[in-house]
């Protein structure tokens, strides 16, 4: 701790000016206020390494034995898009570890692209606008709820994240409307889920949801 003579203050810093009237302090022993804080983060790269091989191995396997009795390559493609599409809501994840609500909504938009991917390469049977669209948004809505309950210092992530995850999931209600939709109860649930919690927000949390898309979108 070093004191300033003039003020008759101890200062828990480095400095050797006193912060209050600029005049030179004492020198002594001092530690800063805001010390460097060393994080450490276990890099799990041996598992990584393993789980990179083993992809590795299945794709050639299932190439080689598709091409073996089908003297063509035809059903190994779902197997190499299911190793690919594990690769990129695992590295999403591990990217937004620090940040887990926008980590999740991340990986909902992902996988919802993702399943739209697949299902239209497949024949395009809607699976993924019947059931994972609506299904993913309750989910996360749900998810992101339970996390708000508690951990009371996300309020500001809630707010933002369920907002736009709210619209995201009225989008199954348009479909139903324009009629794109086979399976109506799953589009049921996530408009209701969507319209209940951005009434909640609009009428409780109106001026914060205003601050926070203006914040995070500049508008």
């Amino acid at each position: 701790m070093r004191k300033c003579l003039k003020c008759n203050v101890f200062i828990a810093s480095s400095s050797s000016i006193c912060p209050l009237c600029n005049t030179p302090i004492e020198k002594g022993e001092s530690e800063d206020v805001f010390p460097i804080v060393h994080y450490d983060y276990k890099h799990h790269s041996l598992l990584l390494n393993i789980l990179k091989v083993c992809s590795i191995i299945a794709i050639v396997l299932c190439l080689f034995l598709n091409f073996t009795i089908n003297r063509s390559i035809s059903w190994a493609w779902f197997v190499i898009a299911g190793i690919l599409s594990f690769w990129l809501t695992l590295t999403t994840a591990l990217r937004g570890r620090k940040h887990f609500m926008k980590m999740l909504f991340a990986e909902m938009i992902l996988i919802i692209i993702v399943s739209i991917i697949w299902d239209y390469f497949t024949g395009f049977h809607f699976w993924s606008i019947n059931y994972c669209l609506p299904f993913l948004c309750s989910i996360y809505t749900i998810c992101i709820l339970l996390m708000r309950i508690f951990r009371a210092n996300l309020a500001k992530d809630f707010i933002f994240y369920a907002t736009v995850n709210s619209m995201i999931g009225l989008v199954p209600g348009v479909l139903l409307i324009l009629n794109k939709v086979d399976v109506l109860w799953p589009s049921y649930v996530s408009v209701i889920i969507s319209v209940i919690i951005l009434v909640f927000l609009f009428v409780f949390n109106k001026r914060q949801v205003k601050n926070e898309l203006e914040r995070r979108f500049h508008i």
